[in-house]
């Protein structure tokens, strides 16, 4: 049976984050518009409220956070409280918002927007560099979750959660360029949609599986290496924390839950600790 992390229940809750320095995690609630902190591993809970929809939030190696909000980027802190704007983008499209992001190991920051109604393909996949310009990588998504990099940096992992489907894309490193792409995971047909990614350090890649009650670790190939059952019906996303990287957190949601959903699955919306039986990747800082 996992862990409870904290008692903090979230209507949706997402961007599992682990910050080494600090000793700390980091989750956000979407919906409720806050992150959220925990001294690892059993300090008090910190909060900061934001003004729209948090996505993702990400570690900045001058401190603090970058987080993603609905239509802007912005530099925040949860023990100050401190938010400053550094960037805006899709004012235009009222239906979109900022969702699932990663920094890759270089120091950019990768994020995806989405329609909040999942149901045009009016979402986008960008990256945010150190020098606070954006670019945008590929258009077309639905639902964008991820991304995750494999242990060389030369894959990285994107979902479009909507038409269930993972895609594995070249990237190279250096220049930020991604490259071909090729599906890595289609769960078309399956009850279930697949959500956050992470990889482990052996290059195995880990998928909450949002109405299907599980998180599937892939091997490299795209097989089924293992299923882990957790006791909520929408894990969103999962991260390795603690000193070692030993541990698997995992965010939820009790979003669109039924009350006797929510009786059945209470922990819904709650952070769990689970033994995934391997380590994780060290965290990327972002460079700005």
């Amino acid at each position: 049976m996992p862990e409870v992390f904290s008692d903090v229940k979230c209507e949706l809750g997402e961007s599992a984050l682990w910050d080494a320095r600090l000793s700390r995690f980091y989750w956000v609630d979407i919906t409720g518009q806050k992150i959220y902190s925990r001294d690892w591993p059993s300090g008090p809970t910190r909060t900061l409220q934001l003004p729209d929809p948090v996505g993702s939030v990400a570690l900045r190696a001058g401190g603090g956070l970058l987080a993603a909000l609905r239509h802007s980027l912005v530099y925040c802190d949860i023990d100050s409280g401190d938010l400053e704007v550094v960037y805006t983008l899709e004012t235009d499209l009222a239906g979109n918002r900022f969702n699932d992001g990663a920094v890759d190991p270089q120091g950019r920051f990768w994020f995806g927007s989405m329609d909040m109604a999942e149901s045009q393909p009016t979402g986008t996949f960008y990256c945010f560099h150190p020098d606070r310009t954006v670019s945008a990588s590929f258009g077309g998504i639905i639902c964008s979750n991820g991304p995750a990099w494999s242990p060389d940096g030369r894959t990285v992992y994107h979902v479009d959660s909507t038409r269930q489907v993972v895609r594995a894309y070249d990237f190279e490193p250096g220049t930020g360029t991604v490259g071909q792409g090729r599906v890595f995971v289609c769960d078309e047909g399956e009850p279930w949609y697949p959500d956050g990614v992470t990889v482990d350090a052996e290059g195995f890649v880990w998928n909450c599986k949002w109405d299907g009650g599980r998180i599937v670790r892939y091997a490299p190939d795209g097989s089924v290496d293992r299923v882990v059952m957790v006791p909520v019906p929408r894990p969103t996303r999962c991260a390795f924390v603690g000193p070692d990287l030993s541990t698997l957190a995992v965010t939820s949601a009790s979003i669109g839950l039924s009350a006797d959903q929510l009786a059945q699955a209470p922990l819904s919306g709650q952070v769990l600790l689970l033994d995934p039986g391997c380590r994780g990747l060290a965290t990327p800082w972002f460079a700005g």
